[in-house]
């Protein structure tokens, strides 16, 4: 016997998930938070998704193609390595300036400590990606060895969560979009050996 056809579009349910958890944090959102954006029933929520932290994780994925990868794109059109990461640096000042009070998921989850070993997994690992393809993109400057590629990744990640602090707090775009200029505008002077 085939069981009823579902009366909800997992894919909406799912961008719902992301602004659930965007919004409310992993600590802050329960399975009745993700139901009731989704708008479906308890027994239906876990037959398709299945807990709460594989929701997350599919989320942190969704995220990151959705939002995360397009803003890596801004390192590359640049002619050089660091001159990708300013472009990445004033996208992220944007990107920040326009979600007042959420800032960036990703950001935000790495801020905060989550309650699931899983959903902690999920984080570091996205951020070490963060991580690895900012070292790897300033690797590209024949200038910059790999512990200084390393020091600046770690450099931009700093500047990246504070962004992230000054959005989730409501600073006003412009104070954001000024802080990630002068991080950008940085960049040189930090390269230089010390």
């Amino acid at each position: 016997m085939a069981g009823r056809p579902k009366s909800f579009d997992e894919d909406a349910a799912m961008n719902a998930f992301v602004d659930v958890f965007w919004t409310k944090g992993y600590g802050g959102t329960s399975v009745d938070d993700l139901q009731s954006a989704a708008g479906i029933k308890r027994g239906s929520f876990y037959a398709s998704f299945g807990s709460k932290d594989d929701v997350f994780q599919t989320v942190m994925d969704r995220y990151w193609s959705g939002v995360t990868e397009p803003g890596l794109s801004n390192l590359e059109p640049a002619a050089t390595a660091l001159e990708g990461v300013a472009s990445f640096l004033r996208h992220v000042g944007r990107f920040m300036s326009e979600n007042p009070f959420r800032g960036c998921l990703l950001l935000s989850s790495a801020g905060t400590s989550t309650a699931k070993i899983e959903a902690s997994e999920a984080v570091s690992e996205r951020m070490a990606q963060l991580e690895a393809r900012l070292t790897e993109r300033l690797l590209t400057d024949p200038d910059l060895s790999l512990d200084r590629a390393r020091e600046l990744a770690a450099y931009i990640l700093t500047i990246l969560l504070g962004l992230n602090a000054m959005a989730r707090t409501g600073h006003d775009g412009s104070s954001i979009q000024s802080a990630a200029e002068c991080a950008a505008q940085s960049l040189n002077a930090l390269s230089q050996k010390p």
